[in-house]
């Protein structure tokens, strides 16, 4: 063999050496660093997605150098405990303290509202559908005004989503001061329209108000939020702002009644969470922030029966305090699940954390995601492109 054969053989085998190995680094490096699971957040929504047993998680503030407002769609699966970045060609752009249900009917999400990426607030409507992979804004002649942190349910016995309150704060006001909203809307997805109710009683105007739809009741459940009259800050350590009423709305009869029981309910709270459990029939509540302790936080967990109007306070294990998380109840698995929130008296430390509560056992589990994978099919494509010029430069030489 001469000797520049055996060189060029050589050569040959450094390559696909080298070409091997980084091939190998590039796809075991890229199963780490590309993890698709979604950072801590707060201010996000979700809602469950009962026809194809999914969670949807949209926007937020992330916990981030980079980034103050998320834009990002996540889908979980609780079964498989999985999340899905979607990545869909267009996204609202109400991303903070926007409110998101989903309207079984018509098999999609209804998003309203929100601060959007230019510091104010939107009161544009968005249809996601999971399949497609779609948000769609909506076209409605008759919208609310702009709002953020207002409260929606979706009536399945009815077909509409109900939305109450929100308001806007003096920094995303375009017209200055803080404005809290006592109005009422339904919307039907399947003539894209929004009706002002205008019922005859509303609850004080409010914003960060909790809602979730009772089915076996045929009643929308609000509890908490505050109302500030001023430009007061909202976390009024007087606690005069604080809600901790109770209110029940009928559709059907367009009322809102006063349910409050106030020998046992709730301490006054904003930030808190609501899902309704339909197996077990309950209003569940988790967390928030108050006036009444230095740390503000909240970790408590209660249930609410409409049949019987009592709040119970539950009695899980504790140290998952939070205000500015969301809550769905997956009904497939009989699941309230919780993702993110903040974690400090200030909002600047968002755990990226999942915690599934089961009513039955009165439990709450963190569990851990899997971790799924993308390849880096830049950096893959690129080794690939070198190792084909070394090669074809190698047998040119031959």
């Amino acid at each position: 063999m001469k000797k520049h054969e055996r060189n060029i053989k050589s050569r040959i085998g450094i390559s696909v050496l080298l070409i091997s190995v980084l091939l190998f680094f590039t796809i075991s490096t890229s199963l780490q660093v590309n993890a698709a699971n979604p950072q801590g957040r707060y201010g996000h929504v979700m809602a469950y997605d009962s026809a194809n047993d999914i969670i949807i998680i949209y926007g937020g503030s992330p916990q981030s150098a980079y980034a103050y407002w998320g834009f990002e769609t996540w889908a979980y699966n609780y079964s498989a405990n999985e999340y899905t970045k979607m990545n869909p060609a267009e996204h609202p752009y109400g991303g903070m303290w926007s409110q998101l249900v989903y309207d079984s009917e018509s098999d999609k999400m209804v998003q309203f509202g929100g601060h959007n990426k230019e510091d104010y607030s939107s009161n544009e409507t968005w249809i996601y559908d999971y399949i497609p992979n779609t948000w769609t804004p909506a076209a409605p002649n008759n919208v609310p005004r702009l709002r953020a942190s207002h409260c929606m349910a979706y009536d399945s016995e009815s077909d509409v989503v109900i939305m109450h309150g929100g308001g806007l704060e003096p920094d995303y006001n375009p017209y200055g001061g803080r404005i809290n909203y006592n109005d009422t809307w339904a919307y039907d997805l399947n003539t894209d329209t929004w009706t002002n109710m205008t019922p005859a009683v509303s609850p004080l105007g409010r914003i960060s108000a909790k809602m979730a739809y009772d089915s076996e009741s045929d009643r929308i459940i609000m509890f908490g939020g505050f109302h500030s009259p001023d430009k007061t800050a909202p976390l009024d350590p007087t606690g005069e702002v604080y809600q901790k009423d109770t209110w029940a709305y009928d559709f059907n009869s367009n009322t809102w009644e006063n349910v409050t029981d106030d020998l046992v309910n709730p301490d006054p709270r904003v930030g808190h969470a609501l899902a309704y459990d339909s197996e077990s029939d309950q209003i569940i509540l988790f967390g928030g922030h108050t006036h009444l302790n230095t740390a503000g936080m909240q970790d408590e967990t209660w249930a609410y029966d409409y049949n019987e109007n009592m709040w119970t306070q539950q009695s899980p294990a504790e140290g998952l305090e939070r205000s500015g998380h969301q809550m769905a109840y997956d009904s497939g698995s009989d699941r309230v699940i919780l993702f993110g929130g903040f974690v400090a008296a200030t909002p600047s430390d968002y755990p990226a954390e999942t915690w599934v509560y089961d009513f039955n056992t009165d439990t709450w589990t963190l569990i851990e995601p899997a971790t799924t994978t993308e390849t880096n099919f830049y950096i893959l494509g690129l080794i690939v492109s070198i190792a084909a010029i070394s090669i074809l430069k190698i047998r040119r030489r031959k």
